[in-house]
């Protein structure tokens, strides 16, 4: 399942910053004080930034070949 959501880059003090909505924190199982990765992946020819809970995204191959 792939939910997207509209992220605006604000200013914050001179620097680029993004306010994660709490519906997308909520549904990731995330709080206050946990880890969350920024990952760049692509999608088809496209460049997407992803959000994650673990520092890599499995290959969808991984899983067709695990034992």
């Amino acid at each position: 399942m792939t939910t997207a959501y509209r992220i605006v880059i604000e200013d914050w003090d001179g620097d680029g910053a993004i306010r994660i909505p709490d519906v997308a924190l909520q549904e990731l199982g995330l709080d206050v004080g946990d880890s969350l990765y920024l990952i760049e992946e692509f999608v088809g020819n496209s460049r997407c930034l992803v959000l994650s809970k673990t520092p890599k995204v499995a290959d969808r191959m991984d899983e067709l070949f695990s034992s």
